[in-house]
C-alpha cells in the first residue's frame, strides 16, 4: 500500500486541481457508467491536465494500464507532476494526435473521451483509429455538450445580431455545429461500432454580473475567442456593450443570468 499524503505540502496543493470545474460534470457522468472490469487495456483521449486519465488509472488499479492521448504539451507537463506525486504506475502517455496511436490493431478494451473525440476538427479520422485499436466487443466511451449548451445566451446573440440588421448566419452554424444524441449515433455507426447506451445529465453556470460572464476564465480561454468570430470587426464593439446589457437586464429582473449544459453520455461497441 502506498503511503498517505500530507494535505499542507505544496506538491499536494499543485495537484488538488485534478477536476476541472467545465469537464467535472461530464467526467462524473462518464465515470458513473463506464464499465468497470479488472485487468482492462484503456486509451483516454484528449486528457488535458490529468482528468480522466489520473481516475481511470487509479479506479481500474493493478493489472490495468491506461495510455493517455493528448498533444496540449503544457497540460501533459502538469499531468506527469500528478502522476508522479500520486506514485501512480499504470500510465503511459502519447503526446500527438489522436489519429495516430501508437498501439497496434486489436489490442485495447476500453476508450474513453470525456469531451473529447465528439468535437474535434477530424472526429471521424479519430473514430476509425479507435475502432482499429479496439478489440472485437471493445467499448467506446465518450461525453459531449450537444445541441442546447448556453442556449440563453444565445438567445440573446441572436436578439443582438438581428437588431443590428446583420447576418445570423455564422451564429446559427456555430450553434449547428454541436451534435445530438441521433448524429452521433449515426456518425459512429457509419464506421462499425454499435450503440449500446447513452444517459443524460445537465449543469449551470449563473452569473450575478454580465461583464463577468465576458470575464470568467473558463469562457476567455474555451469559448470566447469563437464568440468573436461570429460577428464582423466594425460591429464587434457593439456587439457586445448591447449583449452585456441585455444580460444585465435579465440580472436586475431574476437575480442572475443561467446558462445551461446539457450533459451526454454515450456507449459504442466494436462489433465482434
Amino acid at each position: 500500500m502506498k503511503k498517505t499524503l500530507n494535505w499542507q505540502l505544496q506538491e499536494i496543493a499543485n495537484i488538488y486541481d485534478e477536476a476541472p470545474l467545465w469537464s467535472a460534470p461530464f467526467g462524473k457522468l462518464l465515470l458513473d457508467n463506464i464499465p468497470m472490469k479488472p485487468n482492462c487495456q484503456i486509451v483516454d483521449i484528449g486528457f488535458g491536465t490529468g482528468f480522466p486519465l489520473i481516475e481511470l488509472a487509479q479506479r481500474f488499479g493493478k493489472g490495468s494500464h491506461v495510455y493517455g492521448v493528448d498533444l496540449w504539451h503544457t497540460a501533459i507537463q502538469r499531468a506527469k507532476q500528478k502522476i508522479q506525486t500520486l506514485q501512480i504506475d499504470n500510465i503511459s502517455i502519447f503526446e500527438q494526435n489522436a489519429e495516430n496511436i501508437p498501439l497496434k490493431d486489436s489490442t485495447i478494451d476500453l476508450v474513453s473521451s470525456n469531451l473529447g473525440i465528439n468535437n474535434f476538427e477530424n472526429k471521424i479520422a479519430v473514430l476509425k483509429e479507435a475502432y482499429r485499436i479496439l478489440k472485437p466487443g471493445g467499448k467506446l466511451c465518450i461525453t459531449t455538450n450537444p445541441i442546447g449548451t448556453f442556449h440563453e445566451l444565445f438567445s440573446i446573440f441572436q436578439t443582438v445580431i438581428e437588431g443590428m440588421q446583420i447576418s445570423t448566419k455564422a451564429l446559427e452554424n456555430y450553434i449547428a455545429h454541436r451534435s445530438t444524441k441521433e448524429i452521433i449515433i449515426h456518425d459512429f455507426t457509419q464506421h462499425g461500432f454499435q450503440y449500446t447506451k447513452a444517459e443524460t445529465d445537465a449543469a449551470i453556470i449563473r452569473f450575478a454580473n454580465a461583464q463577468a460572464l465576458f470575464d470568467h476564465g473558463l469562457l476567455r480561454i474555451g469559448f470566447r475567442e469563437s464568440w468573436e468570430k461570429l460577428i464582423p470587426n466594425e460591429y464587434k464593439n457593439s456587439f457586445f456593450e448591447q449583449s452585456i446589457a441585455l444580460i444585465q437586464r435579465t440580472i436586475d429582473e431574476a437575480g442572475c443570468f443561467v446558462m445551461s449544459i446539457p450533459i451526454l453520455y454515450m456507449e459504442f461497441e466494436k462489433k465482434a
